[in-house]
């Protein structure tokens, strides 16, 4: 049974450490690190490169382990689920957006909008017909047919935003999602992003170094030495 008071936590990390062999040494990236994410809350992370911003995204995203710690999506402790459950939580409650659009060059922008639905084991027209919808509802209605090359940048980033939330997932992670593209490009593709996460309720954790963006979201937090910080 869920608490009452974490109804609305979509993502809640607790006392997570994660640590690394370099050569003879152990190096810790994390150090009782906490944090959470609600039910329509768009929070920012921010910190200097190297702080660790996409390993803590990919450990939230069940991507990769903890040394030690809790992580919880939407009220379910991760940390001892098997390998297919894992996948399963990741496929049905979580999207991804990266930097980089990692959109598959021989597919059309509905194709790689469709495929996750499909490895989901929805029905290809079905799937299809969904991918079609939200990208016109992210104004890419009449380039449903082009593959990536024939896309521009905010256009590809867009399709990859698309992909993230075609499974209707409750929780989005993104690692400078707009870190890529010229500032009007990245002005237009992040106000997209916020407002369909908000439109959804989807409780989102967004890495980016643009300090007027994280400004923008309902709260910012800071990943400095290793631990999770208010960002003023």
């Amino acid at each position: 049974m869920i608490d009452p008071l974490e109804q609305d936590v979509l993502l809640k990390i607790e006392g997570l450490e994660k640590a690394f062999v370099q050569g003879e040494q152990n190096l810790t990236i994390f150090q009782n690190l906490s944090l959470k994410v609600d039910a329509g809350e768009l929070v920012a992370l921010v910190g200097q490169s190297g702080s660790g911003k996409s390993t803590l995204l990919q450990l939230a995203g069940l991507l990769d382990k903890p040394t030690s710690g809790v992580i919880k999506i939407n009220a379910k402790a991760t940390t001892k689920m098997g390998e297919k459950e894992r996948t399963q939580t990741r496929l049905s409650k979580i999207g991804f957006i990266y930097q980089f659009h990692h959109l598959l060059p021989e597919f059309t922008a509905v194709e790689n909008v469709a495929l996750p639905q499909i490895i989901a084991g929805v029905n290809r027209s079905e799937a299809k017909d969904k991918a079609a919808g939200i990208l016109e509802n992210l104004g890419l209605g009449k380039r449903l047919s082009h593959r990536p090359a024939k896309l521009s940048g905010g256009e590809q980033q867009r399709v990859a935003i698309g992909r993230a939330l075609i499974n209707d997932p409750i929780l989005l992670l993104a690692d400078e999602p707009t870190g890529n593209l010229d500032p009007d490009t990245s002005e237009g593709v992040f106000e997209m992003l916020l407002d369909l996460a908000r439109q959804r309720g989807i409780g989102a954790l967004i890495a980016t170094h643009n300090i007027d963006l994280a400004d923008r979201m309902d709260r910012a937090l800071e990943l400095k030495n290793g631990r999770i910080v208010p960002f003023d």
